[in-house]
């Protein structure tokens, strides 16, 4: 199978931002002691009314809020500037002013805006508390909170800002690394897997199918057509619809014949470079025939395996015959002279 290595970054991406996440959330958890000295309205408060009555303190330029608990704020409020102990003017406008502080507390008290001010200028301020209509507001309490000092007063805190920023850098990493993961799928290229032919060609498959990968797992080629009986074994399936001989290669220079390879091997360059025209013209385009030759005497051994007393000898089936020229044998010459002849019969 050919196919390139994931890309690992996606996922050290993710594993950064899930350990920073982890790693943020459990630093702003320990930082609750700074949460309440910050944003406890029972902690910053200047001055509290519980139930009916008025309170007065010295304010400064800013925005002012009157927190309550929920379910505790029957109250009607109003903020007075005095001078003394007679009030000087009308109440200032109820207007909840734009803030970044939030009233929170590290034991899950919940509290809400019963009434705002924005105060231009410093002076005493009487903070008046009456009851509503038909209800009880004895037990009643409201914090009057001067929210500019506090507002950004827990970024002070270098153990909650570490936190807050770690937290933070998680939350980014994971889509990070989500993205990073479709663009690298996006860019691999496909996987494919390349088989080997008996012919020694080369098949390719672009996509692979679950069945594919069971085959492979049987020790089975799905890109190789079935061979039929007798070769069904051997994988052998009769020369393909096309052949390969390699003879282009070969003239294009891209593979090199016997010679050239031996011409290499000696150091002749100039040799092992030179272009082949045609390394297969001397072959003949089909091969010829072979016709097996008869034996004459098949016949008469396997008649001697039979036993037969006097086989009979069939005629041969060679048509050709071969002409053995004789012998001469050479005569003697006769003695111009016989006469040792009679010395030796004496």
């Amino acid at each position: 199978m050919v196919e390139s290595a994931p890309n690992p970054w996606p996922m050290r991406v993710a594993i950064a931002g899930a350990v920073m996440l982890l790693l943020g959330a459990f630093l702003l958890t320990s930082q609750s002691g700074s949460i309440d000295e910050t944003n406890n309205p029972r902690n910053v408060a200047l001055l509290s009314a519980t139930g009916p009555g008025s309170e007065v303190a010295s304010l400064e330029p800013g925005c002012y809020h009157a927190i309550a608990v929920k379910g505790a704020n029957n109250m009607d409020l109003s903020l007075t500037k005095i001078e003394g102990s007679s009030r000087v003017s009308e109440p200032l406008e109820d207007k909840i002013c734009a803030t970044d502080w939030q009233a929170m507390a590290t034991d899950n008290t919940q509290f809400v805006i019963a009434a705002g001010w924005d105060v231009d200028e410093g002076a005493e301020y009487a903070l008046d508390a009456t009851c509503n209509e038909n209800t009880e507001c004895t037990n009643d309490t409201v914090y009057l909170v001067h929210t500019n000092p506090y507002q950004y007063a827990i970024l002070g805190d270098a153990g909650f800002l570490f936190g807050l920023t770690t937290c933070c850098a998680g939350l980014l990493l994971l889509p990070l690394a989500g993205v990073l993961l479709m663009f690298s799928r996006a860019a691999r290229p496909k996987g494919s897997v390349v088989m080997m032919n008996p012919d020694g060609t080369m098949s390719e498959a672009q996509e692979i199918t679950p069945e594919m990968m069971a085959a492979f797992a049987r020790g089975e080629n799905p890109l190789q057509p079935k061979v039929e009986a007798p070769f069904a074994d051997t994988g052998i399936g009769g020369e393909p619809e096309t052949f390969v001989d390699g003879k282009q290669s070969v003239m294009d220079g891209n593979l090199l014949t016997t010679e050239q390879v031996y011409a290499l091997m000696r150091g002749d360059v100039e040799q092992a470079g030179k272009t082949v025209e045609d390394p297969f013209a001397d072959r003949p385009s089909q091969p010829k025939s072979v016709v097996p030759i008869k034996d004459p005497n098949t016949q008469t051994i396997a008649s001697w395996d039979e036993g037969d007393a006097a086989p009979s000898i069939a005629p041969t089936s060679v048509k050709t015959k071969i002409d053995v020229q004789p012998i001469k044998k050479e005569l003697p010459k006769k003695a111009a002279n016989d006469d040792w002849r009679a010395w030796d019969e004496v």
